[in-house]
């Protein structure tokens, strides 16, 4: 008893920290200064470099994420989602200094609800990209989130099938419980 309560400590624990992280990723966004009006090839280069450094982080993250906990892989893809929207949220509101290339898009809220609307594939319509520029950056962003999101949602997701097969296949053999098995090993947020 005292050591499922010690292990309902620790996850809410978790949770409190992820969403501590969550809210400090936000509040940095805030702070972060948008540049001034750039040039159209400046703010493309300095895109490309953020668009390459984010999709590294999430492959080596992904990569860590498949060893950690179940909890731990829900949580990570939670940050990396963040990370996603907040710097594709920076991204958008500095292409929208420049000259007709976004429609209503003129505060980081305004970035942040097209970004998560971008995300949720709901496109309201009233922030949109007008110029070439802001409708090729919001293009690297779909397929972006198709690729690095979808690929980490889908793996994440995998090992959740894999893991409910497991403890169907071992409940229905007799041979063992739901919490046996290789998983239960690797996984160091399930008491053992």
């Amino acid at each position: 008893m005292a050591r499922s309560a010690g292990a309902r400590q620790s996850q809410v624990r978790r949770v409190i920290v992820a969403a501590l992280l969550i809210a400090a990723a936000t509040a940095v966004y805030y702070q972060i200064p948008v540049p001034g009006q750039m040039r159209e090839d400046r703010w493309a280069i300095m895109f490309g470099c953020g668009v390459v450094v984010l999709g590294l982080l999430i492959l080596l993250a992904g990569r860590r994420l498949l060893r950690a906990g179940e909890q731990a892989r829900v949580r990570g893809l939670v940050l990396l989602l963040t990370l996603t929207v907040l710097f594709f949220s920076w991204a958008d509101e500095s292409v929208a200094a420049l000259p007709n290339q976004f429609t209503q898009l003129t505060t980081k809220t305004d970035a942040v609800y097209f970004n998560i609307s971008t995300l949720a594939t709901v496109g309201f319509g009233d922030v949109h990209p007008t110029g070439q520029l802001a409708r090729a950056a919001v293009t690297i962003q779909i397929v972006f989130n198709l690729v690095f999101l979808g690929a980490a949602v889908s793996l994440i997701s995998g090992f959740f099938r894999a893991r409910a097969a497991g403890r169907l296949q071992g409940g229905s053999a007799g041979s063992g419980s739901a919490g046996s098995g290789p998983d239960k090993a690797a996984d160091p947020e399930v008491p053992g």
